[in-house]
This record gives C-alpha cells, structure tokens and sequence, in this order.
C-alpha cells in the first residue's frame, strides 16, 4: 500500500480495510531516486543500519513544519500559569562615561531576560529513519514498529514525516521483521572530532552551517559560550549531524556537557559516559530528567560548579 500525498488528516481513510492490531511499518523503497538523502543526516555510502533523525527542512518540498516539530518538539502557552522569565545573550554596542565630556564606544556580550507568557513544552516525537535490506535491495524504514489503531496520533505523524520528506510512503506488513533487526543501529547522528586538544578554529569550522543562520550578535555570544567550554580542555569533542545539527557534547572524564544553538537557552550536564549518552534519542536525552544539571545562560551561568 503506497500513500501519495502532501499530507494525511487522519488514518481511518487511509487505513478502511486494516485491522486495528495489525503490525505494520512505515517506508519507501528505491532509495537511489531520491536526492535529498545526504540532506536528511546520512552518509554517501548509505551502508545498511544507518540510522538518522532526520535534519529540519531536509524534505523534497518547501515545507519544514513536520521535521522541525519531529526534531525539535513545540509547546502550548498556558495562561493559566501566569507569566515566566526567559533569558539570552546578545552582543551589544553602547557608550561609556570617561570623564571630562568624552564617551567612548565600546561592545560586549550582554544578558536580557524578558517575561512571555507561560508554556508548556510539547516533547518531539523524536522518529529515526534506517536503512534496511529487503529482498537485495536498500529501503527506508521508520525504526519504530507500529500496531495500528485509528486514533494513532505518532502513526499519523511519522507518515506525514515521511511524506515531507519524500512525497510517499509505503505500509509493509510485520512479514518484513525476520529481515531486519531494529536492535543496534549504526547511529550517524554525531561525529567524533579528533581526540586532543581542540582548537576554536576547528570547532568552528563544523559549526559555521549553523552560526551562519543566526544573527550577528546572538552569533557572537554562541561563540564565547562555547569558547569558554573549550577552553577547559574536553577530553573529546562530539557536533551533532542531521536533526542534530547545532548540538555539541563536549565529554570530560567525570560529566559531558551538551550545548544546543538553536534549541532552548540552557546547557545540560550529564554523568552518563559518551557512548551510554549517543544511544538515546534527542527525545530521551532533553526530556526525561536524564541531566544532573541544567544550567540557564544568565549573568552567573560560568558560576555554576558543574558548568566546567
């Protein structure tokens, strides 16, 4: 069964003949027609397991809002709750009083906060796409099964993510299950920078994609957080990839600490070693109270006994 559509509204159409039960999954065969393969977080060589959250905006269309809701989650504005304080970092430019009628111009990183109504996060749905063999040939599939039901919302929306991003799926039966192991991935979703002292220069050279989308002086204070965990010497540097991008982990001997350029406002802190940590999902890792720490980027954030 191959559904053809910019988007699904709800399964009881597509789905009139299944039982609800049915173990089914999600996927689109003859891979080599698409050309936005790289683009969604894969490697060239496309070996089978590889396995990607997909990249925002990576879809064969002009739209994002399916990848970007399933990489980055959304909220809903609660009222209710009253009102919360946000903070960020900008470069600024001011004057300075030096006496005698003179000012000078000077700049420098500054921290605002401002109050915005109250929200509640929407957790992303966080589905992965992998590489599997059927039959000799190379096909997609989502790394999640699913038992059918009518009122599935994360079935609705992996199909939809799949139509994003290329313009059809197909619904296999679980017959396809003695020929794949979703078990161990070979996760693509970050790359290891070489051990060893990390120079600014490099590091940067992997993030440029995602400093050159920001504007000029959120950009400029991004670089100075991030300098400054540098400069502590990180044991091993990791830069997320696909719908990773914009992440870095920079892991020391006792904690590793992830930092998010879009995402959020906050640094986390893990105890969990490296290669515990790049087996969850970014689902697992920002929401289930996995960090010992999360630290807001305010005046005192370099203050914090667990931000070094």
């Amino acid at each position: 069964m191959i559904i053809r559509k910019t988007k699904i509204k709800n399964l009881e159409t597509q789905f009139k003949y299944l039982k609800e039960g049915t173990k089914i999954l999600i996927s689109v065969a003859n891979i080599a027609r698409f050309d936005n393969l790289i683009k969604i977080g894969f490697t060239e060589k496309l070996d089978i397991d590889e396995q990607v959250l997909p990249a925002i905006g990576s879809g064969l269309g002009k739209y994002s809002a399916i990848t970007k809701f399933n990489s980055e989650g959304s909220y809903i504005k609660r009222p209710d709750l009253g009102e919360e304080t946000i903070y960020y970092e900008r470069l600024c430019k001011w004057r300075e009083w030096r006496g005698r009628g003179k000012t000078v111009e000077v700049e420098g990183i500054r921290t605002f906060s401002r109050k915005r109504t109250c929200r509640k996060p929407i957790s992303p749905p966080s589905i992965e796409l992998r590489i599997v063999e059927k039959e000799g040939h190379k096909i997609i599939i989502a790394a999640k099964k699913f038992s059918y039901k009518k009122d599935d919302e994360l079935l609705k929306h992996t199909i939809n993510l799949f139509l994003e991003l290329f313009k059809e799926c197909e619904i296999l039966h679980e017959d396809l299950s003695g020929l794949i192991d979703l078990k161990n991935p070979n996760r693509v979703n970050w790359e290891m920078l070489p051990k060893g002292e990390m120079p600014w220069e490099k590091l940067k050279e992997h993030l440029n994609p995602v400093l050159e989308q920001t504007k000029k002086t959120k950009r400029v204070a991004d670089e100075a957080r991030l300098k400054h965990i540098l400069s502590y010497k990180p044991v091993t540097t990791f830069c997320g990839t696909a719908g990773f991008n914009g992440y870095v982990a920079f892991v020391f001997k006792e904690f590793t600490i992830l930092e998010s350029l879009i995402y959020g406002n906050a640094i986390y802190v893990f105890d969990k070693n490296w290669l515990e940590f790049s087996k969850l999902t970014k689902k697992e890792i920002l929401d289930e109270n996995l960090y010992i720490k999360r630290i807001i980027h305010n005046d005192s954030w370099k203050k914090s006994e667990k931000a070094i």
